[in-house]
């Protein structure tokens, strides 16, 4: 299962949440940005390659993730909870899409591509694996990253 949604990203960032979240923005931190991810249970935010502009996402469900894209810029990947009611939502604090899923859990692996074509919009592919094991790590850090010998796996929703 593919869908492709485009949308404009705004504050650097392209959250993937439940729908039922009362707050679904996280607070940000130093290591959070240097790491290039926020991530509490039932929302993660990544930091985009772009600080705002529009955004084509590819989101799938599959079995398992496979190798990482060898075009991948920044890959990471983190523990992500789809609902029972499957309703989760794909965004940036601009503009929010709404998606049903398969209920879960999944690891989420989110690769940021090089811009295709003429045009100069950002391509992102999110990745839920029904049958791998959940798990956080920056598997490909682009010269933006900053990452520590330890990830901030904790954040607060921001108020």
């Amino acid at each position: 299962m593919a869908t492709r949604i485009d949308f404009e990203v705004s504050h650097g960032q392209l959250v993937v949440f439940s729908s039922s979240l009362e707050n679904p923005f996280n607070e940000w931190t130093a290591q959070h940005f240097s790491q290039g991810f926020t991530w509490w249970p039932g929302c993660v935010a990544f930091r985009t390659m772009t600080e705002s502009g529009w955004h084509k996402v590819e989101v799938e469900v599959v079995n398992h993730a496979g190798p990482v894209h060898p075009g991948a810029l920044r890959v990471i990947d983190v523990p992500f909870e789809v609902p029972a009611d499957g309703a989760i939502e794909v965004g940036s604090i601009a503009q929010i899409i709404p998606l049903s899923l398969p209920a879960g859990s999944f690891p989420l692996r989110c690769e940021f591509m090089p811009p295709s074509g003429t045009r100069e919009d950002e391509r992102v592919r999110l990745t839920f694996a029904k049958k791998d094991i959940p798990r956080f790590g920056v598997v490909r850090a682009d010269p933006e990253l900053s990452v520590g010998d330890e990830l901030l796996t904790t954040a607060r929703p921001a108020i």
